[in-house]
């Protein structure tokens, strides 16, 4: 009895492992053809990260943090300005009537990220600007009247405030014709030469790496955008080539991808996680464009003949024979609107996409990009060169009589506007990270919603 008893248990035991695992194949396959049933066809769009605004802008903004001229060391009387950020990490330029100064602010917290630093004398002067190169490092320049004299270069650690290099450099800001001209593209500084192509910027205030092609940087940067700063610079090909060269801002790696021989690339446009290149198929006369990852990595190949938008940079948007169609890189078709017989240019906040209806750009058509809806006409210059940040609901610009004035994105109404400049009285208004900043006179403050 107790063998019997014994295999029996045994059997059991058996038994119950064999209707376990039939259960966890049963499930698993009710949860693989679940997943497929909710697969993203309808789900929302995975759109681009974007940069908004932490404190809302619903209400009238009070001020948070303040800082003087005296807090950060600097003379009274003092103006300051941003001209760039890695993050929170905030860069001022300090002007006075004596020269500059380089400042460094958190400014999710108003906190001196190190002590201020001064720089030379504003004395005859034809140029000065400042600029970020890389996580760590800032290079300011200036340029005398005298086109005989070589600029003068400052390159600070922004990580400790440390004064790396102090000296003449052959960069230029405001160059003769065919001479080295730098620009700002993402975290970092190039050094632009027409004909010839675009060379990295290095710690000594010296040229470093290089990338043959035209010189001309093709991807606009005029708008102040909520995406994230930009890893792929873009320049037109040398000569007679029609293929838009892409390279890395770091560290001049070219980001070329593979197609097969039949296929020539042509235009191509930076966009956020990636880029498109129009795609010329042999003899085939049709456009069609392709999508690769930062690495050049191939992302889709949408079925659509037609070429990119130059005016969308947030999200690639398709002029075919008949409609204007918005796609994710990876091939997702998100909108069809109606074609214009213009440059149509395109902003999107929050998971709106606003997209111009006329060549002066003060009528916006927004479209929901989690329905496909249109939503209302929006007639005003706050989406354009005006627009200074956005919280995702709210447009913050720079109104022409007062510093700043927001509107309501959904019913395009204003809600408030700062009182404006009064005799004695300067005020500025910029977005730094996600954190509005105010400049009145010669003191910086953070703009925050009301407790």
């Amino acid at each position: 009895m107790n063998r019997i008893y014994r295999w029996w248990l045994v059997g059991g035991a058996l038994a119950m492992v064999v209707a376990v695992a039939v259960v966890a194949v049963l499930i698993s396959l009710r949860n693989h053809n679940t997943a497929s049933k909710t697969q993203p066809e309808h789900a929302e769009p995975a759109l681009p990260a974007q940069l908004l605004l932490t404190s809302s802008m619903r209400q009238q903004p009070v001020t948070g943090w303040k800082l003087a001229a005296h807090d950060l060391g600097l003379p009274g009387g003092t103006v300051m300005k941003p001209f760039g950020n890695v993050g929170d990490r905030g860069y001022f330029v300090g002007v006075t009537g004596e020269g500059w100064w380089l400042v460094g602010i958190d400014v999710a917290t108003g906190r001196r990220l190190f002590e201020s630093i001064r720089l030379g004398p504003s004395n005859d002067a034809l140029a000065f600007n400042c600029f970020v190169n890389g996580p760590s490092m800032a290079i300011c320049l200036r340029q005398d009247r005298d086109p005989n004299q070589p600029a003068m270069a400052w390159v600070v650690d922004t990580e400790n405030g440390a004064l790396i290099f102090d000296g003449p450099t052959e960069l230029r800001i405001s160059p003769p014709e065919n001479q080295s001209e730098l620009q700002q593209i993402g975290d970092y500084v190039v050094s632009t030469v027409t004909d010839e192509g675009v060379h990295g910027v290095g710690p000594h205030a010296e040229l470093t790496w290089f990338v043959p092609g035209s010189g001309h940087l093709t991807q606009s940067t005029e708008w102040l955008r909520d995406i994230a700063p930009q890893t792929l610079g873009i320049q037109n090909g040398s000569g007679s080539s029609t293929s838009s060269v892409i390279f890395s801002v770091a560290d001049g790696r070219i980001v070329k991808p593979v197609v097969s021989q039949d296929q020539r690339l042509g235009h191509a446009i930076v966009f956020p996680g990636g880029f498109g290149y129009e795609v010329h198929n042999g003899d085939d006369s049709a456009d069609r464009v392709a999508f690769f990852d930062d690495a050049g990595k191939l992302l889709s190949h949408p079925d659509l003949v037609g070429t990119l938008r130059i005016g969308s940079l947030d999200l690639p948007m398709m002029e075919t024979e008949s409609t204007d169609i918005v796609v994710t890189i990876d091939g997702r078709q998100l909108l069809q609107i109606p074609k214009s017989t213009l440059m149509p240019y395109a902003r999107l906040i929050g998971s709106t996409l606003f997209v111009t209806t006329d060549e002066r750009q003060r009528s916006w058509q927004q479209y929901d990009l989690r329905t496909g809806a249109s939503g209302k006409n929006c007639e005003t210059e706050a989406l354009g060169f005006s627009c200074v940040a956005s919280d995702g609901t709210v447009a913050i610009a720079v109104g022409r009589r007062t510093p700043a004035e927001a509107y309501d994105l959904a019913t395009c109404d204003k809600l408030w506007s700062l009182p404006g400049s009064t005799q004695g009285e300067a005020k500025d208004v910029w977005k730094v990270n996600t954190t509005l900043i105010q400049r009145t006179n010669d003191e910086l403050s953070s703009l925050v919603a009301p407790s």
